[in-house]
């Protein structure tokens, strides 16, 4: 399959951390075949490594749109929520992520993150509130 070499010359390239080059050929494995998860979830891995997080959640969202259980999907999405300051939605993610392998320690370890910056939150929004600008 024509997609499958696509994306099989994307993971050269990304192993040898030209992100540039396997971005092109994840994008050339989709165009030829746009229901696989894994290449987006390949072409999100592949934009978190060039800082595109905005773009990575989209890709990341379309690999689990097309695939519920695909666990690295939805460990890609709680990450970029969590680079893009969205805590809330990172916390489901991983939850989803140990809902489908409840042994994932990536997942364990990037929920614990992800409840510490709500706790952070927290705080910050009570100390605001009481008007201590010191805390905030």
């Amino acid at each position: 399959r024509e997609a499958e070499a696509f994306k099989e010359q994307g993971n050269a390239y990304y192993a040898k951390k030209d992100y540039n080059e396997a971005y092109n050929y994840y994008t050339k494995a989709i165009d030829t075949c746009p229901n696989n998860a894994s290449y987006y979830g390949n072409r999100a891995a592949t934009l978190m490594m060039l800082g595109r997080f905005r773009e990575a959640l989209e890709d990341a969202q379309q690999s689990v749109r097309l695939d519920d259980s695909f666990v690295r999907g939805h460990l890609r999405e709680g990450k970029c929520h969590l680079s893009l300051g969205n805590a809330m939605a990172a916390s489901r993610c991983f939850q989803r992520v140990l809902e489908l392998d409840h042994k994932n320690t990536q997942a364990q370890q990037e929920l614990k993150n992800a409840t510490t910056v709500l706790e952070y939150e927290k705080i910050a929004e009570v100390d605001f509130e009481k008007r201590d600008f010191r805390k905030v």
